[in-house]
């Protein structure tokens, strides 16, 4: 149900992005761009797929599907976090601390919020069969096996 539901949201938002994308081109930088133009069609694709339970792509290519999303997140987020810490200082001269607190942290929410989901959909199309071991953390010790029984 959460997949179906926030697929819906995706929509809508995505619409919504693409309107104000329209309304004012020249404000978007070419990062804004692509982003519309290929991370989202990619996040709608697997959302779409995670929701209903499509498997119309072969896993190799949800796997560089995947790599290429996280990739490009990456690079998209070393962009805008500056943007976002100039508008925090913009706001705290203009408004005070607070409110330039409670919207760096709005931001940091809505951003984990957008592009969190999508790049969990890719990964459980990427690897359907549960692969955790590459979900563990670098420290984390692994079982050893039973010793069989003769």
């Amino acid at each position: 149900m959460f997949w179906k539901a926030y697929f819906g949201v995706y929509c809508a938002l995505g619409a919504f992005n693409l309107m104000g994308a329209g309304l004012r081109p020249a404000t978007l930088t070419p990062a804004d761009w692509f982003d519309l133009a290929v991370f989202t069609p990619v996040a709608l694709w697997a959302l779409c797929a995670q929701a209903f339970n499509w498997w119309v792509l072969p896993t190799p290519l949800w796997r560089g599907l995947l790599f290429g999303s996280v990739f490009w997140k990456s690079i998209a987020l070393g962009i805008s976090i500056p943007k976002v810490i100039a508008r925090g200082v913009d706001l705290n001269a203009h408004m005070g601390l607070l409110t330039a607190e409670i919207a760096i942290a709005l931001g940091v929410v809505t951003s984990v919020f957008l592009a969190g989901p999508p790049l969990v959909a890719l990964y459980l199309r990427a690897y359907p069969d549960g692969d955790l071991a590459l979900m563990r953390l670098p420290g984390s010790k692994r079982r050893k096996p039973a010793p069989a029984k003769a």
